[in-house]
């Protein structure tokens, strides 16, 4: 096995899952990973990991970083209002191109082709640079994490407050980002030894709705809290209440209408047959997060 993957965004929370999952695959001298500055990749270069400079926002670093590189685990970018995600994307796939990457596994959201969630957008553009590339691909399209709720789940497994409910019985596919970032790691190895892998994974857990969160934050922490429906407006008042950090609140309100309207509420068949197993269950799951 001769041919390098590059990871981009090598150090940040899912980059270095991916990259812990990778080294299970590969040895570690066949790995590459981009960091905006090198001074965070200390401890990947530990790992026997080559370390790139490769900022989203900067063409030229790109191109360097991707100089003799064939295959890519593309991580997309988070919302920057400075610099717009398509954009930053348009850069990597342009780089890729001009660099002669022949394969692109990128990090996509669920079902963004007919999704009407506003994060969809990003991730349809992106896709569609990568199919015009004519660079081969495979996209994992990911659902939630747990722990982008991680914070409400401590209040209610950990403290006992009351879980508030805006969602009625709408369900949401959780799953774990580590789980998600060994999907894309699975997908990367792949494409070192398959020469057509599956193009595309819509990679989601057990959808399950926050009352049936809320009885197994119960069962596991052994803590008796009352789950109470509310109000979208009353839910934001809540969080305010109870002290929850302005980022967590305004992303909140932000995605409250997709988690209303059913924009995650997707399981998937993927996830176990790019995992080669099941993913992790619910209370495994809260249970596993609860301890970070």
């Amino acid at each position: 096995m001769t041919s390098k993957i590059l990871v981009t965004l090598a150090n940040n929370h899912f980059g270095t899952l991916a990259i812990n999952s990778l080294l299970k695959k590969v040895p570690s001298n066949n790995i590459i990973g981009t960091v905006r500055d090198l001074s965070k990749g200390a401890k990947l270069k530990e790992k026997g990991i080559e370390i790139r400079v490769g900022d989203y926002t900067k063409s030229e670093t790109l191109k360097e970083a991707f100089k003799g590189v064939k295959k890519l685990l593309f991580i997309s970018s988070i919302l920057n209002e400075k610099y717009p995600r398509q954009s930053q994307h348009k850069n990597v796939i342009d780089a890729a191109k001009s660099c002669g990457v022949e394969f692109i596994v990128y990090t996509s959201f669920i079902h963004c082709d007919e999704n009407k969630s506003a994060l969809s957008l990003d991730h349809k553009y992106t896709e569609k640079l990568i199919k015009e590339s004519g660079i081969k691909y495979t996209i994992c399209r990911n659902n939630w994490y747990f722990e982008n709720d991680l914070l409400i789940w401590k209040k209610c497994g950990l403290e006992g407050k009351k879980l508030y409910n805006p969602l009625g019985k709408q369900k949401i596919g959780y799953a774990l980002r580590r789980e998600y970032a060994e999907a894309a790691a699975q997908a990367a190895a792949q494409a070192l030894i398959i020469n057509n892998p599956k193009p595309i994974y819509e990679l989601a857990g057990k959808p399950v709705t926050f009352e049936e969160v809320g009885e197994a934050l119960k069962k596991i922490s052994k803590k008796d809290f009352e789950i109470v429906n509310v109000s979208k407006e009353e839910f934001a008042q809540k969080l305010k209440e109870d002290g929850y950090p302005a980022e967590f609140i305004g992303m909140w309100s932000f995605m409250i209408n997709d988690y209303i309207n059913g924009c995650l509420n997707f399981g998937s068949n993927d996830f176990s047959e790019i995992l080669g197993r099941n993913p992790t269950s619910l209370e495994s799951s809260l249970e596993e997060i609860l301890k970070e």
